[in-house]
């Protein structure tokens, strides 16, 4: 009997715990090029982050309506970023876009998505910087 009821306390702590897990492993979305372009044309309640330094949006030029603050400024910025609504970051190709997704998580914002590939597979419009 004793032997059971462990057994049963030990199952429980393991659903917990898997459970947390889980949660935690949850903290930013991946999205397509298309999910995005979806997003931009047809809802209204989000920023857009390109986190590239300001040099190398000449080469490539940035997504229409997003605003550039370099992944080393994301910290120093984050008063000017909302916590509500949608927060979807991107770089080149979508690396350091996913390290400010995962800050950006760790300091409270619930709803973070990451560009998948970055600019390099948006093939929708882009503008030049001026």
């Amino acid at each position: 009997m004793r032997l059971r009821k462990i057994a049963i306390i030990m199952l429980i702590l393991a659903l917990i715990l898997s459970g947390c897990a889980k949660k935690s492993a949850q903290d930013y979305q991946d999205i397509s090029a298309k999910d995005l372009y979806s997003i931009l044309q047809n809802e209204k309640d989000f920023i857009l982050v390109d986190v590239r330094e300001p040099d190398e949006l000449t080469d490539t030029g940035f997504i229409p309506d997003a605003v550039n603050i370099p992944l080393g400024q994301i910290e120093q910025k984050l008063s000017t970023l909302p916590k509500t609504g949608k927060l979807i970051v991107y770089c080149k190709t979508g690396n350091r876009s996913a390290q400010a997704a995962k800050f950006l998580v760790s300091k409270g914002y619930p709803n973070v998505y990451n560009l998948e590939g970055g600019i390099e597979r948006w093939p929708y419009e882009k503008t030049k910087s001026k």
